[in-house]
């Protein structure tokens, strides 16, 4: 089956109400006209049944003489001959004229009662030869007898003539409409072809490119507007994965390049159990450092995809952190860093246990592994109207003002200080960040450069 094109589809619908329309207004003013019609043989008739009942008050002679002529006489109004009777009160025939070959219209009980009472009595009947008649009946005064007048009502031409130019118009008005429709439907479209060129035009690697406007502020120039906007989100999710991609495979390209060049180094020549424990227990390290990075990117791939499901309960983050606190100062203890708990509350939330301390577990060490020997790190929870603030400062090397608004993106290092350190991956803030986000909270950094920083955590309570 063919598919209609929108274009013909708005060109069908627009002839298909207009020519409905069209064909109720010729309808209406068709009856309109006919109704008119009939109102004037109605009145013609009525005059002419008052004029035969004056004739036949006057005298019977001169009514049937006049009988006779109108009998005869061929009137380019009426079209036709006129045709006369007269019933008694019990609707019996009296007299009919000479060209009356069929009996008269027979006449109810109750309807003889009505028309001597005064009533006009109008019907429309067939005679013998297919002829159609008016008839009209109307009671004599004095004589107390009914007078009936028909005439033959032919096809009026001018309702014909009517009719037909009705038609005609109808059909042009139909066709006319037809063709301006689709006139109309391509202008109305053509902002939408020319979108259409556009779009085609754009490719992942020119993502940078727009929909022109359209001038006017209609539904075309919002659907650009949308376009532009979802051509945007697109833009940032490619550059988005091409960065991820590049800083990813440079990320495992590193550890595989070393425990390539370590092991290449090793076979080269012949060494004692000592030199092979070495190059052993090295690669060892850059296997959990590419172990590391490969389940951050695991998390985050299905975090992109909406398939990470989260198993949600309620929980007691006090407990939580202090634990993590607890195994943590082992690896502060060789830096000499103090790890110290402030304001310490019980705030219970909805969330997933596992996540959770994956998040905490990330901010605390971080704030372990960037901080100054024998420095300190202060952690604090408590509750402020509905939510659960977990703050962890650290007066480590802190992060400067314009590398703040990146440390949440993944792989980015925001100074020399980071980056000499290579155990992490990259990976730990995004995944915080998203750890966060998931359970309907946010999280925020204050740093200073050489002073430290303060990341604070904000959870909703149940």
């Amino acid at each position: 089956m063919t598919a209609w094109t929108i274009r013909t589809k708005l060109a069908l619908w627009y002839t298909s109400i207009f020519g409905g329309m069209l064909i109720l207004f010729g309808l209406l003013i068709y009856f309109a006209f006919s109704y008119a019609n009939n109102e004037r043989i109605d009145v013609g008739l009525k005059e002419e049944a008052d004029g035969i009942a004056h004739y036949a008050q006057i005298s019977m002679d001169s009514f049937k003489e006049y009988v006779g002529h109108i009998s005869d006489e061929r009137d380019e109004e009426w079209a036709a001959g006129k045709y006369v009777a007269i019933l008694d009160r019990a609707g019996n025939l009296q007299f009919r004229s000479g060209n009356l070959t069929d009996a008269h219209l027979p006449l109810q009980g109750h309807q003889i009662n009505e028309i001597l009472s005064g009533k006009t009595y109008f019907k429309t009947a067939k005679n013998s030869m297919g002829r159609l008649l008016r008839i009209i009946t109307i009671p004599m005064k004095d004589t107390q007898q009914l007078i009936q007048i028909g005439i033959v009502v032919n096809k009026d031409s001018t309702l014909n003539i009517f009719l037909l130019i009705l038609t005609a118009l109808g059909c042009f008005a139909i066709i006319g409409s037809w063709f301006g429709g689709r006139f109309m439907a391509k202008k109305a479209l053509k902002p939408i072809g020319r979108m259409i060129k556009e779009l085609q035009k754009i490719e992942t690697e020119h993502l940078r490119k727009r929909l022109t406007l359209h001038p006017a502020k209609d539904e075309i120039n919002e659907l650009s507007e949308v376009i532009n906007e979802m051509l945007s989100r697109l833009e940032n999710s490619f550059n988005q994965t091409r960065q991820f991609t590049a800083d990813a495979s440079h990320e495992l390209r590193t550890p595989i390049a070393i425990m390539k060049a370590g092991i290449e180094v090793t076979l080269s020549k012949e060494r004692d159990i000592h030199g092979y424990q070495q190059v052993l227990a090295s690669t060892l390290e850059d296997l959990r450092r590419l172990s590391k990075i490969i389940e951050n990117l695991f998390i985050l791939a299905k975090a992109d995809a909406g398939r990470y499901e989260l198993h949600t309960e309620r929980m007691n983050l006090y407990p939580v952190i202090m634990e993590i606190a607890e195994q943590l100062k082992l690896i502060a203890e060789p830096k000499n860093i103090v790890v110290s708990m402030e304001k310490m509350e019980d705030a219970f939330i909805e969330g997933d246990a596992l996540l959770i301390r994956m998040l905490l577990l990330n901010l605390i060490d971080n704030a372990v592994k960037y901080s100054h020997p024998k420095g300190i790190i202060r952690l604090s929870l408590c509750k402020d109207n509905g939510w659960a603030k977990i703050a962890i400062l650290d007066n480590g090397i802190g992060v400067s003002q314009e590398d703040i608004t990146h440390i949440f993106d993944r792989f980015y290092r925001a100074n020399k200080a980071r980056t000499a350190d290579h155990t992490g991956g990259g990976l730990g803030l995004s995944i915080c960040q998203w750890i966060v986000k998931s359970h309907r909270g946010t999280i925020t950094v204050k740093s200073e450069l050489c002073k430290g920083s303060i990341f604070t955590i904000t959870l909703p309570t149940c």
